[in-house]
């Protein structure tokens, strides 16, 4: 009776598919509760993997004939993963900058670190815009200090709040 309503033979109905993005829905908000919500709340590279295979991975499950349940043990496994590599990033320094890598210095006392905007592929034009809009500040002039965290995004510190 169940294989009537989401279909195991192709092509599924329209019906089918409603019925299978209706439980494929409630599985992903179990499974992203599951995998934590800093998973949303921060977007690091680390961060956005599961989000990525989550939903390559259950979309099939809606229209595909591929069987639901291994596709729901794939997603488990993958979010188990990340919570698992998440715990062991937390708990060991050095695998945490593995994972997630270590924030850059970008600019500090009036000067640009060409080097590291080189290598983290920021323009100036990339940086004077973190500035404005991280720091609230018209110029680099009224910022201590700004750099490239984990999450991608830059970080300022302004010139009165630098000890």
């Amino acid at each position: 009776m169940l294989e009537d309503y989401i279909g195991t033979a192709m092509p599924l109905t329209p019906l089918q598919m409603a019925i299978r993005a209706f439980f494929v829905f409630i599985i992903a908000l179990v499974l992203i509760r599951v995998a934590g919500i800093r998973t949303f709340g921060m977007k690091s590279a680390f961060d956005n993997i599961i989000i990525l295979l989550l939903g390559g991975i259950l979309s099939r499950a809606v229209y595909s004939s591929d069987s639901v349940v291994g596709i729901v043990s794939a997603c488990l496994i993958i979010v188990l993963m990340h919570r698992f590599v998440a715990i062991l990033s937390v708990r060991n320094d050095a695998f945490g900058k593995l994972v997630k890598g270590e924030k850059t210095l970008l600019f500090k006392h009036g000067k640009v670190i060409n080097a590291n905007l080189r290598s983290s592929l920021i323009s100036h034009k990339d940086l004077d815009e973190g500035i404005r809009m991280a720091g609230h500040a018209e110029s680099r002039e009224a910022v201590a200090a700004a750099y490239l965290e984990r999450n991608g995004q830059i970080s300022v510190i302004h010139k009165e709040m630098e000890v």
